[in-house]
């Protein structure tokens, strides 16, 4: 116990406990741009030592819940401003986890001119909870190309220097759930993308890089 209230030093990085929050899912991004709810509700957890954010979209395609926040727009810079000033203040540190669903998501969660997309046209199994039609079965959705993967990197690149500019202290990647990344590492939807030789050890690079 006395190990866990304790400064934290490791490489040149400090924090005031060995207490880390974990991602929680909130839905509370009204238009995907964090807020001033949001910014409480982080700065009342300044307890622990460092935070870590809901999913946050690094792009207009990857916002698969209703209401997540994204760190794509100059808008989202601003909005998590106030999350990490208020985080700071309580004494903590705080890192962004970049989250892109990829094929888990519904159209009526995306804005216009985004897509549901996925390493393969196979779509997952199940529902989407969206806030004007109620659960919706998962689409079918578009297979990413080659020069769309690099497009997707790029805007995780992006992302991770709107994290810097919106004053996080690091960046997490989400890369589990069947979410993008994860979609990638796994044989089931990559089974038929030969064109873009993604199945097992060419799919854990293109995840992985």
């Amino acid at each position: 116990m006395n190990n866990i209230l304790a400064p934290y030093h490791q490489k040149g990085f400090q924090l005031k406990n060995h207490l880390v929050m974990a991602p929680m899912t909130r839905s509370r991004a009204t238009g995907n741009i964090p807020n001033n709810l949001m910014a409480q509700y982080y700065g009342q957890r300044s307890g622990a030592g460092l935070i870590i954010t809901e999913g946050t979209s690094p792009s207009p395609n990857g916002l698969g819940y209703a209401r997540i926040p994204g760190i794509f727009s100059n808008e989202q810079v601003e909005g998590w401003k106030k999350v990490t000033t208020a985080v700071h203040d309580g004494g903590s540190k705080i890192f962004v986890q970049l989250m892109h669903t990829g094929r888990i998501t519904h159209p009526d969660n995306l804005p216009p001119n985004a897509d549901v997309v996925g390493v393969s046209d196979i779509k997952a199994a199940g529902q989407m909870y969206t806030d004007s039609l109620g659960l919706q079965d998962y689409p079918i959705p578009v297979t990413l190309t080659t020069q769309a993967v690099k497009a997707t990197i790029a805007e995780h690149v992006a992302a991770a220097k709107n994290a810097v500019e919106a004053g996080f202290d690091g960046v997490e990647i989400h890369g589990a759930n069947g979410y993008l990344i994860e979609q990638f590492l796994n044989p089931i939807p990559t089974t038929v993308q030969i064109n873009m030789a993604v199945i097992l050890k060419p799919g854990h690079h293109s995840g992985l890089k």
